[in-house]
């Protein structure tokens, strides 16, 4: 009898023992997981992040197909291509100290050459954000971004469809956010420029959404019949000249109240 109780004491002496390290290994990951500035639980345990065994490679980004830029394209591009590539190395799961490195790779032309030879550029541990600085500076700077935000503020419909007009609006109004500071003022912005016979059938109250005055100007569109007419020879019948044309809208110019800069 006194063997079996003997026996029954180390078993608890040696459960206890592993319990002690258990928890010990658990501190020591949790102090290294907070040295190394890496998100914890509430009880102090590392977080587990998605893809935290294999952080991602400059070929994870390639496979997200980012674009290329060589500098040459125009303000709005260099803004869309900016965001693409970011989300591209976020998505990629790329260690942001990779970023920058990567994001250059896509550099051809006037915009390697920029990297290259600046020397701001060259900065070793060059951050995210400092680059993001550089590449506005270099290719859409004080003067481009005032000249679209003039765009902006006098941008109408004029002969260009709901959708065509509502296309341009959200391009330019990027560049201008001082002009639609709340959901009202973007709502109120857009009815301001539609053409009168839309802009009366759409609601004139303050506390009207952008997406109700676009959806009421789409409606008052179709009830007028003011959208774009396709050609006449996309549609219809077939003929011996050929297979026919793909249809296609006509180029539209939107109205805008003075001469701006002509900026792609």
């Amino acid at each position: 009898m006194m063997a079996l109780l003997l026996q029954m004491l180390q078993t608890q002496q040696r459960q206890t023992e592993v319990l002690r390290q258990t928890m010990e290994n658990s501190h020591q990951l949790a102090m290294a997981a907070v040295e190394r500035g890496a998100p914890t639980t509430a009880e102090g345990a590392p977080v587990q992040q998605q893809g935290q065994g294999r952080p991602g490679t400059h070929l994870d980004f390639r496979k997200m197909n980012p674009r290329d830029f060589r500098g040459t394209e125009g303000i709005l591009y260099a803004d869309d291509w900016l965001e693409d590539v970011q989300r591209s190395l976020e998505l990629a799961e790329v260690p942001r100290a990779l970023w920058v490195t990567s994001a250059a790779s896509q550099f051809f032309d006037i915009a390697l050459t920029w990297y290259r030879t600046d020397p701001r550029t060259s900065v070793r541990g060059l951050s995210w954000e400092d680059f993001r600085k550089l590449f506005k500076e270099k290719f859409y700077p004080d003067v481009a971004v005032s000249a679209l935000e003039g765009q902006f503020a006098s941008l109408e419909q004029g002969s260009s469809s709901v959708d065509e007009y509502a296309a341009e609006f959200f391009r330019l109004s990027r560049f201008a956010p001082s002009l639609i500071q709340d959901e009202g003022c973007k709502a109120r912005k857009f009815r301001r420029g539609l053409i009168h016979a839309v802009r009366t059938r759409t609601s004139g109250r303050r506390d009207a959404t952008f997406e109700q005055i676009l959806m009421e100007a789409q409606i008052a569109e179709e009830d007028f019949g003011l959208k774009p007419k396709r050609s006449s020879d996309a549609l219809g019948s077939s003929s011996s000249a050929g297979p026919a044309k793909r249809p296609h809208f006509q180029q539209r110019q939107f109205q805008q109240h003075q001469p701006q800069l002509q900026i792609q």
